[in-house]
């Protein structure tokens, strides 16, 4: 099956479509994208948008649907069925895993992770080099149904377990650690932990004690990232750090 690209559409140099594809008009793809079978780019939203900018060498996975309006940055990586939609600016390598969706008016900074089955409410903020792992929920409905909207915002290096979930209006400081199954809501400080019982101390105190390895993480983790990304990584560990010693 032929792909299906409207020739109003842009389309950057070393473009590799597969099967079925369909690009809208309102789209534009940076140089040496691949788009897997059976994606939609540039699928029209609701009122006007601006195109959807897709930035170079993304890799988008089969079945994908990237809605008009978005900015995405540079080295998208997609896995199979997520959604993106409209109206969301997007930074650097963000990564989403199978199945996982981002509701449109979202704002996500550079290097973030988002694995299979997650769910970004609509309007939630999240910073860099942030992690959230299968199965977490962003929400921004505090009445649900209704038209109050209270997104979630989550703030750099900020690591948030499976089966998480963020009621509306949580405010995640830097660099904390959002516990496996937890119920996160209110404010919660720079550098916390955060477990089903509430707020269980500063990161530091997480330890794997088979090997020592603790918290931050970047201390440990990171050489997953590109050597542009190592100076940042740093100095945001560093500040998170600074913080923890403060409030002792």
């Amino acid at each position: 099956m032929d792909a299906m690209i409207d020739p109003k559409a842009s389309i950057g140099a070393n473009v590799r479509f597969g099967a079925g594809v369909r690009v809208y008009a309102n789209a534009e793809i940076g140089d040496d994208c691949t788009i897997g079978d059976f994606c939609i780019l540039g699928h029209p939203g609701p009122g006007e948008n601006d195109p959807l900018r897709l930035g170079a060498g993304a890799t988008i996975r089969s079945h994908s649907v990237l809605y008009e309006g978005s900015t995405i940055g540079p080295k998208l990586e997609t896995g199979h069925h997520i959604v993106i939609r409209e109206k969301s600016q997007i930074g650097e390598n963000l990564r989403v895993g199978n199945f996982s969706d981002i509701e449109g008016t979202c704002r996500i900074g550079d290097f973030t992770r988002l694995h299979g089955y997650a769910h970004v409410g609509k309007g939630t903020q999240i910073g860099d080099f942030v992690w959230l792992f299968s199965l977490t929920t962003t929400m921004n409905d505090p009445l649900p149904p209704s038209h109050i909207h209270d997104p979630v915002t989550i703030g750099d290096m900020v690591t948030v377990c499976v089966n998480a979930q963020c009621m509306p209006g949580t405010r995640i400081g830097r660099g904390c650690l959002i516990a496996a199954g937890a119920l996160a809501e209110g404010e919660i400080p720079d550098g916390q932990i955060l477990g089903r019982n509430g707020i269980e101390g500063p990161v530091n105190f997480a330890m794997h004690m088979a090997t020592r390895t603790r918290h931050p993480w970047h201390k440990h983790f990171a050489d997953a990232y590109p050597d542009h990304a190592q100076d940042r990584i740093k100095a945001l560990g560093t500040e998170i750090e600074a913080a923890l010693l403060a409030a002792m």
